[in-house]
Protein backbone atom coordinates (compact mmCIF):
# COMPACT_ATOMS: atom_id res chain seq x y z
CA UNK A 1 0.00 0.00 0.00
CA UNK A 2 0.99 3.40 -0.59
CA UNK A 3 1.89 5.56 1.67
CA UNK A 4 0.70 9.45 1.76
CA UNK A 5 2.26 11.73 -0.20
CA UNK A 6 4.09 15.05 1.18
CA UNK A 7 1.85 18.20 1.10
CA UNK A 8 2.62 20.34 -1.73
CA UNK A 9 5.48 22.44 -1.13
CA UNK A 10 6.50 20.36 1.92
CA UNK A 11 9.81 18.85 2.46
CA UNK A 12 10.11 15.37 2.72
CA UNK A 13 10.76 13.90 5.87
CA UNK A 14 13.87 12.30 5.93
CA UNK A 15 14.54 8.99 7.22
CA UNK A 16 16.26 8.75 10.70
CA UNK A 17 20.13 7.13 10.65
CA UNK A 18 20.30 3.63 11.87
CA UNK A 19 21.91 3.30 15.17
CA UNK A 20 25.39 2.24 15.86
CA UNK A 21 25.40 -1.64 15.93
CA UNK A 22 25.86 -2.89 19.37
CA UNK A 23 28.54 -5.04 20.30
CA UNK A 24 27.88 -8.49 20.24
CA UNK A 25 26.87 -9.93 23.98
CA UNK A 26 29.47 -12.66 24.11
CA UNK A 27 32.48 -10.52 23.02
CA UNK A 28 31.18 -8.01 25.83
CA UNK A 29 31.03 -10.72 28.49
CA UNK A 30 33.99 -12.46 26.85
CA UNK A 31 35.77 -9.01 27.27
CA UNK A 32 34.56 -8.41 31.13
CA UNK A 33 35.93 -12.09 32.37
CA UNK A 34 39.10 -11.49 30.77
CA UNK A 35 39.49 -8.23 32.49
CA UNK A 36 38.42 -10.47 35.73
CA UNK A 37 40.54 -12.86 35.45
CA UNK A 38 43.46 -10.64 34.50
CA UNK A 39 42.84 -8.27 37.92
CA UNK A 40 42.20 -11.08 39.82
CA UNK A 41 45.75 -12.62 39.30
CA UNK A 42 47.38 -8.77 39.64
CA UNK A 43 45.79 -8.52 43.21
CA UNK A 44 47.33 -11.84 43.66
CA UNK A 45 50.74 -11.07 42.89
CA UNK A 46 50.32 -7.41 44.05
CA UNK A 47 49.30 -9.73 47.51
CA UNK A 48 51.99 -11.78 47.63
CA UNK A 49 54.36 -8.30 46.47
CA UNK A 50 53.34 -6.99 49.75
CA UNK A 51 55.32 -9.88 51.44
CA UNK A 52 58.50 -9.76 49.32
CA UNK A 53 60.08 -10.15 46.17
CA UNK A 54 57.94 -12.65 43.80
CA UNK A 55 60.04 -14.56 42.16
CA UNK A 56 63.84 -13.91 40.67
CA UNK A 57 64.46 -10.93 38.72
CA UNK A 58 64.84 -12.55 36.06
CA UNK A 59 61.59 -14.72 36.32
CA UNK A 60 59.99 -11.19 36.55
CA UNK A 61 62.04 -9.21 33.62
CA UNK A 62 60.65 -12.36 31.31
CA UNK A 63 57.32 -12.26 32.50
CA UNK A 64 57.27 -8.69 32.52
CA UNK A 65 58.65 -8.98 28.16
CA UNK A 66 56.41 -11.22 27.09
CA UNK A 67 53.34 -9.62 28.29
CA UNK A 68 54.34 -6.75 27.26
CA UNK A 69 55.04 -8.53 23.68
CA UNK A 70 51.68 -9.71 23.70
CA UNK A 71 49.81 -6.64 24.73
CA UNK A 72 51.99 -5.01 21.79
CA UNK A 73 50.27 -7.53 19.26
CA UNK A 74 46.89 -7.02 20.38
CA UNK A 75 47.49 -3.05 20.24
CA UNK A 76 47.87 -3.55 16.33
CA UNK A 77 44.02 -5.52 16.49
CA UNK A 78 42.42 -3.55 19.40
CA UNK A 79 43.84 -0.60 21.12
CA UNK A 80 41.33 -0.35 23.51
CA UNK A 81 41.73 -3.25 25.24
CA UNK A 82 45.39 -2.65 25.95
CA UNK A 83 44.23 0.59 27.38
CA UNK A 84 41.58 -1.39 29.64
CA UNK A 85 45.15 -3.14 31.01
CA UNK A 86 46.57 0.35 31.80
CA UNK A 87 43.00 1.87 33.55
CA UNK A 88 43.15 -1.07 36.07
CA UNK A 89 47.53 -1.40 36.15
CA UNK A 90 46.87 2.24 37.22
CA UNK A 91 46.43 1.70 41.15
CA UNK A 92 48.66 -0.55 41.41
CA UNK A 93 51.38 1.26 39.35
CA UNK A 94 53.44 1.60 43.00
CA UNK A 95 52.70 -1.64 44.44
CA UNK A 96 54.39 -3.19 40.99
CA UNK A 97 56.19 -0.99 39.11
CA UNK A 98 58.05 -3.50 37.18
CA UNK A 99 61.07 -1.01 36.85
CA UNK A 100 64.36 -2.18 35.37
CA UNK A 101 66.27 0.87 34.36
CA UNK A 102 66.56 4.13 33.22
CA UNK A 103 62.50 4.86 32.43
CA UNK A 104 62.01 1.24 31.53
CA UNK A 105 58.94 0.51 34.17
CA UNK A 106 55.10 -1.12 32.45
CA UNK A 107 53.87 2.36 33.09
CA UNK A 108 55.92 4.06 30.59
CA UNK A 109 55.97 1.04 28.08
CA UNK A 110 51.79 0.65 28.43
CA UNK A 111 52.05 3.82 27.32
CA UNK A 112 54.31 3.65 24.40
CA UNK A 113 52.32 0.44 23.48
CA UNK A 114 48.98 2.31 23.24
CA UNK A 115 49.89 5.35 21.56
CA UNK A 116 51.89 2.81 18.68
CA UNK A 117 48.03 1.19 18.97
CA UNK A 118 46.28 4.64 18.52
CA UNK A 119 48.76 5.06 15.51
CA UNK A 120 48.18 1.78 13.68
CA UNK A 121 43.66 2.88 14.14
CA UNK A 122 44.95 5.91 12.85
CA UNK A 123 45.77 4.26 9.77
CA UNK A 124 43.48 2.04 9.38
CA UNK A 125 40.30 4.53 9.85
CA UNK A 126 42.17 7.73 8.43
CA UNK A 127 42.91 10.90 9.99
CA UNK A 128 44.10 11.07 12.87
CA UNK A 129 43.89 10.12 16.65
CA UNK A 130 44.28 13.60 18.07
CA UNK A 131 41.36 15.08 19.97
CA UNK A 132 40.62 18.08 21.43
CA UNK A 133 38.44 18.88 24.51
CA UNK A 134 36.99 22.05 26.00
CA UNK A 135 39.96 22.09 28.97
CA UNK A 136 43.04 22.49 26.74
CA UNK A 137 43.73 25.90 27.19
CA UNK A 138 43.30 25.98 30.57
CA UNK A 139 45.36 22.94 30.85
CA UNK A 140 47.72 24.22 28.62
CA UNK A 141 48.27 27.46 30.65
CA UNK A 142 48.51 25.24 34.10
CA UNK A 143 51.25 23.25 32.39
CA UNK A 144 53.09 26.66 31.22
CA UNK A 145 53.30 27.66 34.99
CA UNK A 146 54.47 24.68 35.98
CA UNK A 147 57.34 24.46 33.69
CA UNK A 148 58.38 28.01 34.64
CA UNK A 149 58.19 26.79 38.44
CA UNK A 150 60.92 23.72 37.34
CA UNK A 151 63.14 25.40 35.14
CA UNK A 152 63.41 28.24 37.99
CA UNK A 153 63.68 25.53 40.55
CA UNK A 154 66.56 24.25 38.31
CA UNK A 155 68.31 27.19 38.11
CA UNK A 156 68.15 28.38 41.21
CA UNK A 157 70.52 25.51 42.52
CA UNK A 158 72.54 22.76 41.24
CA UNK A 159 70.22 20.03 39.95
CA UNK A 160 70.74 16.67 37.68
CA UNK A 161 68.78 17.64 34.78
CA UNK A 162 67.99 14.09 34.29
CA UNK A 163 66.54 13.69 37.79
CA UNK A 164 64.46 16.82 36.47
CA UNK A 165 63.27 15.26 33.56
CA UNK A 166 61.97 12.49 35.27
CA UNK A 167 60.02 15.06 38.31
CA UNK A 168 58.76 16.55 34.58
CA UNK A 169 57.15 13.11 33.60
CA UNK A 170 55.70 12.37 37.25
CA UNK A 171 54.11 15.35 37.37
CA UNK A 172 52.54 15.53 33.96
CA UNK A 173 51.80 11.87 33.81
CA UNK A 174 48.26 11.83 35.47
CA UNK A 175 47.56 14.63 32.40
CA UNK A 176 48.54 12.50 30.08
CA UNK A 177 46.47 10.06 31.38
CA UNK A 178 43.71 12.33 30.46
CA UNK A 179 44.19 12.84 26.72
CA UNK A 180 45.04 9.37 26.16
CA UNK A 181 41.64 8.70 27.83
CA UNK A 182 39.95 11.70 24.79
CA UNK A 183 41.74 10.13 22.03
CA UNK A 184 40.46 6.62 22.82
CA UNK A 185 37.11 6.17 24.20
CA UNK A 186 34.50 7.61 21.67
CA UNK A 187 31.53 5.36 22.76
CA UNK A 188 29.17 4.25 25.24
CA UNK A 189 30.27 0.67 25.71
CA UNK A 190 33.73 1.92 26.09
CA UNK A 191 32.55 4.33 29.19
CA UNK A 192 30.36 1.14 30.51
CA UNK A 193 34.04 -0.98 30.26
CA UNK A 194 36.14 1.90 31.72
CA UNK A 195 33.58 2.20 35.04
CA UNK A 196 33.54 -2.03 35.17
CA UNK A 197 37.20 -1.82 35.41
CA UNK A 198 37.51 1.08 37.67
CA UNK A 199 34.79 -0.20 40.12
CA UNK A 200 36.02 -3.96 40.18
CA UNK A 201 40.08 -2.01 40.99
CA UNK A 202 38.64 -0.04 43.83
CA UNK A 203 36.97 -3.43 45.21
CA UNK A 204 40.57 -5.34 44.59
CA UNK A 205 42.75 -2.63 46.01
CA UNK A 206 40.08 -2.42 49.26
CA UNK A 207 40.46 -6.23 49.53
CA UNK A 208 44.82 -6.13 49.67
CA UNK A 209 44.37 -3.18 51.97
CA UNK A 210 41.79 -5.20 54.58
CA UNK A 211 42.66 -8.95 53.90
CA UNK A 212 44.74 -9.58 56.82
CA UNK A 213 43.70 -6.80 58.89
CA UNK A 214 42.59 -6.83 62.23
CA UNK A 215 40.93 -3.72 63.86
CA UNK A 216 43.13 -2.69 66.84
CA UNK A 217 41.93 -2.03 70.11
CA UNK A 218 44.22 1.33 70.46
CA UNK A 219 45.58 3.65 67.74
CA UNK A 220 48.98 3.25 67.06
CA UNK A 221 51.07 5.10 64.37
CA UNK A 222 52.68 1.66 63.00
CA UNK A 223 49.12 0.45 62.68
CA UNK A 224 48.23 2.19 59.67
CA UNK A 225 47.46 0.62 56.33
CA UNK A 226 49.00 1.45 52.86
CA UNK A 227 47.59 -1.52 50.66
CA UNK A 228 50.85 -0.69 49.05
CA UNK A 229 50.25 2.70 47.99
CA UNK A 230 53.42 4.20 49.41
CA UNK A 231 51.54 6.39 52.36
CA UNK A 232 48.47 5.53 54.39
CA UNK A 233 46.81 8.53 53.25
CA UNK A 234 46.90 8.65 49.75
CA UNK A 235 45.22 5.59 50.13
CA UNK A 236 42.39 6.95 51.82
CA UNK A 237 42.33 9.50 49.51
CA UNK A 238 42.00 6.68 46.82
CA UNK A 239 39.41 5.49 48.77
CA UNK A 240 36.96 8.59 49.04
CA UNK A 241 38.02 9.52 44.83
CA UNK A 242 36.29 6.06 43.37
CA UNK A 243 34.21 4.54 46.30
CA UNK A 244 30.94 6.83 45.73
CA UNK A 245 30.38 5.05 42.60
CA UNK A 246 29.03 2.49 44.14
CA UNK A 247 26.26 4.57 45.59
CA UNK A 248 25.60 6.48 42.14
CA UNK A 249 24.83 3.59 40.26
CA UNK A 250 22.67 2.11 43.08
CA UNK A 251 20.72 5.18 43.05
CA UNK A 252 19.76 5.07 39.97
CA UNK A 253 18.57 1.21 40.14
CA UNK A 254 17.04 1.00 43.71
CA UNK A 255 13.96 -0.45 42.44
CA UNK A 256 16.19 -3.23 41.61
CA UNK A 257 17.43 -5.45 44.25
CA UNK A 258 20.80 -7.08 42.56
CA UNK A 259 22.02 -3.12 42.63
CA UNK A 260 21.29 -3.46 46.08
CA UNK A 261 24.83 -5.19 46.12
CA UNK A 262 26.38 -2.18 45.80
CA UNK A 263 26.24 -0.94 48.72
CA UNK A 264 27.75 -3.81 49.97
CA UNK A 265 30.74 -2.41 48.06
CA UNK A 266 30.99 0.35 49.45
CA UNK A 267 31.98 -1.49 52.98
CA UNK A 268 35.27 -2.79 52.06
CA UNK A 269 36.23 0.78 50.74
CA UNK A 270 34.99 2.12 54.21
CA UNK A 271 36.65 -0.09 55.80
CA UNK A 272 40.30 0.35 54.45
CA UNK A 273 39.31 4.22 54.75
CA UNK A 274 39.03 3.72 58.83
CA UNK A 275 42.09 1.15 58.75
CA UNK A 276 44.43 4.27 57.24
CA UNK A 277 43.46 6.56 60.39
CA UNK A 278 43.74 8.97 58.00
CA UNK A 279 41.45 12.40 59.53
CA UNK A 280 42.07 14.44 56.34
CA UNK A 281 40.31 10.87 54.77
CA UNK A 282 37.95 10.93 57.06
CA UNK A 283 36.76 14.38 56.68
CA UNK A 284 36.36 13.55 52.74
CA UNK A 285 34.42 10.99 52.99
CA UNK A 286 31.73 12.88 55.44
CA UNK A 287 31.59 15.50 52.71
CA UNK A 288 31.34 13.06 50.07
CA UNK A 289 28.40 10.99 51.77
CA UNK A 290 26.89 13.76 52.39
CA UNK A 291 26.88 15.62 48.73
CA UNK A 292 26.04 12.16 47.16
CA UNK A 293 22.90 12.08 49.59
CA UNK A 294 22.17 15.92 49.14
CA UNK A 295 22.01 14.56 45.15
CA UNK A 296 19.92 11.75 45.46
CA UNK A 297 17.26 12.68 47.79
CA UNK A 298 17.18 15.76 50.18
CA UNK A 299 15.47 14.20 52.53
CA UNK A 300 18.43 11.90 53.02
CA UNK A 301 21.05 14.59 53.51
CA UNK A 302 18.82 15.80 56.52
CA UNK A 303 18.79 12.46 58.24
CA UNK A 304 22.39 11.50 57.21
CA UNK A 305 23.41 15.23 58.54
CA UNK A 306 21.80 14.41 61.84
CA UNK A 307 23.22 10.95 62.26
CA UNK A 308 26.69 12.70 61.55
CA UNK A 309 26.28 15.39 63.93
CA UNK A 310 25.07 12.62 66.72
CA UNK A 311 28.11 10.56 65.90
CA UNK A 312 29.91 13.25 66.67
CA UNK A 313 29.07 13.68 69.98
CA UNK A 314 29.02 9.61 70.68
CA UNK A 315 31.46 8.11 68.24
CA UNK A 316 31.66 5.31 70.57
CA UNK A 317 28.11 3.67 69.65
CA UNK A 318 29.53 3.12 65.93
CA UNK A 319 33.32 3.53 65.87
CA UNK A 320 35.64 1.61 66.97
CA UNK A 321 38.35 2.30 69.80
CA UNK A 322 41.19 3.17 67.76
CA UNK A 323 39.45 5.29 64.90
CA UNK A 324 38.18 6.97 68.23
CA UNK A 325 41.14 7.75 69.69
CA UNK A 326 42.82 9.06 66.44
CA UNK A 327 39.65 11.13 65.56
CA UNK A 328 39.88 12.69 69.40
CA UNK A 329 43.37 12.80 69.30
CA UNK A 330 43.33 15.94 67.53
CA UNK A 331 43.50 18.19 70.37
CA UNK A 332 44.99 17.33 74.12
CA UNK A 333 43.38 18.85 77.24
CA UNK A 334 44.94 19.36 80.07
CA UNK A 335 45.68 21.70 83.41
CA UNK A 336 47.00 24.74 82.89
CA UNK A 337 48.07 27.81 85.21
CA UNK A 338 46.05 28.68 87.41
CA UNK A 339 43.98 24.96 87.60
CA UNK A 340 42.41 25.70 84.49
CA UNK A 341 41.56 23.47 81.62
CA UNK A 342 43.27 24.38 78.59
CA UNK A 343 43.02 22.52 75.70
CA UNK A 344 45.53 22.28 72.44
CA UNK A 345 46.00 20.68 69.13
CA UNK A 346 48.15 17.61 69.29
CA UNK A 347 52.05 17.89 68.30
CA UNK A 348 51.16 15.93 64.18
CA UNK A 349 47.87 18.65 64.03
CA UNK A 350 49.79 21.86 65.92
CA UNK A 351 53.28 20.84 63.77
CA UNK A 352 50.83 21.53 60.25
CA UNK A 353 49.57 24.72 61.47
CA UNK A 354 53.20 26.49 61.87
CA UNK A 355 54.05 24.64 58.51
CA UNK A 356 50.90 26.39 57.09
CA UNK A 357 51.84 29.43 58.84
CA UNK A 358 55.48 29.28 57.02
CA UNK A 359 53.69 28.65 53.79
CA UNK A 360 52.04 31.77 54.15
CA UNK A 361 54.53 33.35 54.23
CA UNK A 362 56.15 32.07 51.78
CA UNK A 363 53.44 32.80 49.60
CA UNK A 364 53.32 36.62 50.33
CA UNK A 365 56.71 36.82 49.81
CA UNK A 366 56.93 35.40 46.16
CA UNK A 367 53.30 35.87 45.33
CA UNK A 368 53.59 35.69 41.05
CA UNK A 369 56.15 32.76 40.44
CA UNK A 370 56.79 30.64 44.03
CA UNK A 371 59.73 29.49 44.96
CA UNK A 372 60.11 26.60 42.57
CA UNK A 373 58.93 23.22 42.10
CA UNK A 374 59.85 21.01 44.84
CA UNK A 375 62.00 23.36 46.72
CA UNK A 376 59.14 23.85 49.73
CA UNK A 377 60.93 21.65 52.08
CA UNK A 378 63.83 23.38 52.17
CA UNK A 379 62.34 27.02 51.84
CA UNK A 380 59.82 27.02 54.60
CA UNK A 381 62.19 26.92 57.18
CA UNK A 382 63.30 30.69 56.50
CA UNK A 383 60.00 31.43 57.58
CA UNK A 384 58.97 28.81 60.31
CA UNK A 385 61.92 27.32 61.94
CA UNK A 386 59.35 24.25 62.75
CA UNK A 387 58.19 23.81 59.14
CA UNK A 388 61.95 23.14 57.93
CA UNK A 389 62.08 19.84 55.91
CA UNK A 390 58.69 19.41 56.18
CA UNK A 391 56.35 18.42 53.47
CA UNK A 392 53.23 20.96 53.03
CA UNK A 393 50.15 19.10 53.94
CA UNK A 394 48.23 21.37 51.66
CA UNK A 395 47.89 20.87 48.14
CA UNK A 396 46.51 24.54 47.59
CA UNK A 397 49.48 26.10 49.89
CA UNK A 398 52.08 23.52 48.02
CA UNK A 399 50.93 24.94 44.58
CA UNK A 400 50.88 28.30 45.48
CA UNK A 401 54.37 28.67 47.14
CA UNK A 402 56.13 26.47 44.43
CA UNK A 403 54.56 27.57 41.45
CA UNK A 404 52.72 31.11 42.31
CA UNK A 405 49.52 32.02 43.37
CA UNK A 406 48.43 32.34 39.44
CA UNK A 407 48.83 28.72 38.67
CA UNK A 408 46.61 28.28 41.97
CA UNK A 409 44.24 30.07 40.85
CA UNK A 410 44.61 28.33 37.13
CA UNK A 411 44.13 24.56 38.29
CA UNK A 412 41.09 25.50 40.52
CA UNK A 413 39.57 26.66 37.97
CA UNK A 414 39.75 23.12 36.08
CA UNK A 415 38.76 21.73 39.28
CA UNK A 416 35.59 23.62 39.53
CA UNK A 417 34.95 23.51 35.60
CA UNK A 418 35.51 19.87 36.24
CA UNK A 419 32.75 19.51 39.54
CA UNK A 420 30.72 22.14 36.81
CA UNK A 421 30.38 19.46 33.92
CA UNK A 422 29.81 16.29 35.90
CA UNK A 423 27.34 17.62 37.85
CA UNK A 424 25.68 19.01 34.09
CA UNK A 425 26.18 15.47 32.97
CA UNK A 426 24.27 13.88 35.91
CA UNK A 427 20.92 16.28 36.03
CA UNK A 428 21.03 16.42 32.35
CA UNK A 429 21.20 13.32 30.73
CA UNK A 430 18.85 10.50 29.58
CA UNK A 431 21.14 8.01 29.66
CA UNK A 432 21.69 5.93 33.80
CA UNK A 433 25.43 5.13 33.01
CA UNK A 434 25.80 8.85 32.23
CA UNK A 435 24.32 10.10 35.02
CA UNK A 436 25.76 7.56 37.55
CA UNK A 437 29.38 8.62 35.91
CA UNK A 438 28.39 12.23 36.19
CA UNK A 439 27.56 11.91 40.18
CA UNK A 440 30.53 9.59 41.38
CA UNK A 441 32.76 11.97 39.32
CA UNK A 442 31.21 14.85 40.69
CA UNK A 443 31.39 13.61 44.79
CA UNK A 444 35.01 12.59 43.82
CA UNK A 445 35.65 15.85 43.05
CA UNK A 446 34.10 17.17 46.48
CA UNK A 447 36.43 14.88 48.33
CA UNK A 448 38.96 15.57 46.11
CA UNK A 449 38.88 19.10 47.44
CA UNK A 450 38.22 18.41 50.77
CA UNK A 451 41.16 15.94 50.73
CA UNK A 452 43.86 18.24 49.80
CA UNK A 453 42.99 20.42 52.08
CA UNK A 454 44.57 18.08 54.59
CA UNK A 455 47.56 16.75 52.42
CA UNK A 456 49.58 17.06 48.91
CA UNK A 457 47.51 13.91 46.54
CA UNK A 458 46.64 15.67 43.61
CA UNK A 459 50.09 14.56 41.64
CA UNK A 460 51.10 10.91 42.47
CA UNK A 461 49.64 8.46 39.52
CA UNK A 462 48.21 6.16 41.52
CA UNK A 463 45.78 7.83 43.60
CA UNK A 464 45.01 10.22 41.10
CA UNK A 465 45.91 8.86 37.41
CA UNK A 466 42.06 6.86 37.39
CA UNK A 467 40.49 10.54 38.27
CA UNK A 468 41.98 12.52 35.30
CA UNK A 469 40.58 9.36 32.94
CA UNK A 470 37.48 9.76 34.15
CA UNK A 471 37.27 13.24 33.56
CA UNK A 472 38.27 13.02 30.14
CA UNK A 473 35.01 10.53 30.02
CA UNK A 474 32.68 13.20 31.86
CA UNK A 475 33.86 15.45 29.00
CA UNK A 476 33.01 12.82 26.14
CA UNK A 477 29.72 12.36 27.86
CA UNK A 478 28.67 16.06 27.42
CA UNK A 479 29.53 15.72 23.39
CA UNK A 480 26.92 13.29 23.13
CA UNK A 481 23.84 14.33 21.60
CA UNK A 482 20.30 14.22 23.93
CA UNK A 483 17.40 12.38 22.67
CA UNK A 484 15.43 14.47 24.78
CA UNK A 485 15.09 17.89 26.40
CA UNK A 486 17.58 18.51 29.39
CA UNK A 487 16.29 18.14 33.26
CA UNK A 488 16.39 20.86 35.79
CA UNK A 489 17.87 20.27 38.85
CA UNK A 490 14.52 19.84 40.35
CA UNK A 491 12.51 17.57 37.39
CA UNK A 492 11.98 14.39 37.75
CA UNK A 493 14.73 11.35 37.01
CA UNK A 494 14.18 9.79 33.71
CA UNK A 495 13.50 6.18 33.86
CA UNK A 496 16.83 4.38 34.96
CA UNK A 497 18.11 1.99 31.96
CA UNK A 498 20.70 -0.85 33.11
CA UNK A 499 24.11 0.28 32.43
Amino acid sequence: MNGPRPRQGSTPRQAAPPPPPEPAQGYGMAMKVGLLLGLLIMGKVASMAQRGAVGSAEFRLVGIIVGEILLLIVALMSVDFVFYVLVFYVPFSDMLPGDYGTAVNITNVLLVIIIFGLFFRSIREGGHFLVGTELDRLIGMYLLLVFVSFFRASLTETMDWFILVTLVKRFLTPVFLYYLASWIVRDRQQIQDCMYIVMLTTLMVAFLATKDTVTPTHFAWERRGDAGLSQANLLGAFFVYYMFYYFAFFSLHADSFKYWLLLCCMYPSARGLMLTYSRGGYFAFVAGMLYVCYLYKKWLFVVMGVLMLALWQKPNLVLPGSVVERIQGTTVAYVGYYGEKEVKFESSSAGRISIWKGGLKMVMVNPLLGVGYGKFPTEVGRYEWYAAGRDAHNSYLLIAAEMGIPTLVVYMIIVFRLLKYSQEVYWQSQDALYRGVGMGFSAGVVTFLVANMFGCRFNTTETIGVWWILAAIVILIRKQPRAAPALGPRAPAPAAQAP
